[in-house]
């Protein structure tokens, strides 16, 4: 073997996890802040006020949702000083990292991985921006279940090693604590059992159920965790509401063609090469993709953040056998196919596409130290009044110490009952500006009524001004009370 050749395997590593670093940190570079639930839990970390105390909300939810994650951004924040973009910063990058590097032990054709992503990214553009990128704790849940689809699809998962065991249960308890949906772990479960793996399927279903226990046993309060999450989840199930009035993740998949059509191909290009992994439907990965497609038709997650992920990763392991036959470990030509591969998937996956990474930086946002606004946010104890959840987000965000409540917060269905019934009516009615009244008859001197509008609100009963663009602030007038 030549000299060169020697590093040719060297490099291709050093190729793969350059540009899985570069991506994140590219993204990051352009200023880029999510939205939705990454801006809630940046902004818990300067207040030590349960969101109970943040967010009008119906009995039931008596302890924060993602305990674990809050409270290592709230670490950082008091012990290392970091501000809101240091914070903002390492949600991306580090849940991001987390997820890339995740299969990599497991390859030996870590170029696979990169041409599963690529692939992935082309057919369903809106992944990396809309879930993969959000600096949410799901992204260590989707980690895990990365990690165990691979150390327990494996023959030998039917007599696994006590490290392995202890190592999945903290995998599971890691889940539990910092993401909180400890229940979603069924669906995994069952693949395995489906598969046909009873071994390996009961293994994990007693490290789920001790991580789980261990998990929700770190915040003190297990029994709260571990209701709290189901609470949730009925309560969003009971709301009974059209699809178009849920919000992305809880709302029906159309299916995925194009990732299905990526899939067809990689099955039949290992079909054509005699690589096709045998036995396919004795794989857990194979029924992870059937069951979370199906389930995707009555809410996204399930197919977004569980079934592509296992997609990903039956990709991968084909791809991995198909790469092997058409390159040795060591051919010059595999390095140039790795730079072939990385180029496109870091330009696809860094690009701006419709301000999906800068959209923030033209955002209006609301803070109570702007002298224009003084007066225009509640007063002590005060409750901000609206549909959107916008709102709660981007003005938590800015304002993490404001003296007032939000009656809407990251989830409707968690509103007191009364209200969450006005809320149905102003979406059903599309934001009609009567359906608001209902609102403003119980508002107090210290309330404030927000509406997103381009123009102002044709409601006469309160005094209003132009906050920022699109958003308006009602309050009551000075020493009056709205007319019954």
């Amino acid at each position: 073997m030549s000299r060169s050749r020697r590093y040719v395997p060297l490099a291709c590593w050093a190729a793969v996890i350059l540009v899985l670093l570069l991506i994140p940190l590219k993204i990051v570079s352009y200023g880029y802040v999510p939205g939705g639930d990454l801006r809630r839990h940046v902004a818990k970390a300067f207040t030590d006020k349960p969101y109970n105390e943040i967010v009008v909300m119906r009995p039931g939810y008596t302890i924060d949702h993602s305990p674990g994650w809050e409270w290592l951004l709230r670490e950082l924040h008091q012990k290392a000083g970091w501000g809101e973009d240091a914070l903002v910063s390492f949600s991306v990058n580090a849940l991001l990292l987390c997820f890339f590097f995740a299969p990599l032990p497991w390859l030996r054709r870590p170029e696979a991985w990169l041409a599963a992503l690529l692939a992935v990214f082309l057919a369903r553009p809106t992944l990396l921006g809309n879930r993969l990128t959000q600096g949410r704790p799901l992204l260590l849940s989707e980690t895990i279940l990365v990690v165990l689809l691979l150390a327990w699809s494996q023959r030998e998962s039917n007599k696994p090693s006590w490290l392995k065991v202890a190592l999945t249960c903290v995998g599971f308890g890691l889940s539990a604590w910092v993401h909180g949906a400890w229940y979603l772990w069924v669906v995994p479960l069952a693949a395995f059992f489906l598969a046909g793996a009873w071994r390996a399927g009961l293994w994990l279903m007693g490290c789920w159920v001790a991580g789980t226990l261990a998990g929700a046993a770190i915040t003190g309060r297990p029994f709260d965790l571990l209701a709290t999450a189901v609470n949730t989840a009925l309560a969003i199930y009971h709301e009974h509401l059209p699809a178009w009035m849920l919000v992305g993740e809880f709302a029906p998949d159309t299916g995925d063609l194009g990732t299905l059509t990526v899939l067809g191909f990689v099955l039949l290009l290992g079909w054509w090469q005699n690589k096709l992994t045998p036995n396919l439907f004795r794989q857990p990965v194979v029924w992870l993709m059937i069951i979370c497609w199906i389930l995707g038709f009555q809410a996204d997650r399930f197919w977004a953040d569980w079934g592509l992920p296992a997609a990903l990763i039956w990709m991968t392991l084909q791809l991995q056998e198909i790469v092997a036959g058409f390159f040795g470990a060591a051919d010059l030509k595999r390095l140039v196919a790795v730079i072939l591969i990385s180029t496109p998937l870091f330009l696809n996956a860094t690009a701006d596409y419709h301000r999906r990474y800068t959209f923030n930086l033209s955002q209006p946002f609301l803070s109570a130290q702007d002298p224009r606004l003084q007066g225009w946010f509640p007063g002590h104890n005060g409750i901000f009044y609206s549909v959107q959840m916008d709102l709660f987000y981007d003005t938590f965000f800015t304002n993490p110490n404001g003296d007032w409540r939000y009656i809407m917060g990251f989830e409707p269905a968690l509103m007191p009952k009364d209200d969450w019934k006005v809320y149905q009516r102003i979406v059903w009615n599309q934001e009609a500006f009567q359906a608001y009244e209902p609102w403003i008859r119980k508002m107090r001197p210290e309330d404030r009524l927000v509406i997103f509008n381009g123009t102002q609100p044709n409601l006469p009963q309160l005094e209003w001004i132009d906050a920022a663009d699109y958003i308006w602030i009602g309050r009551l007038p000075a020493g009056r009370s709205p007319r019954p």
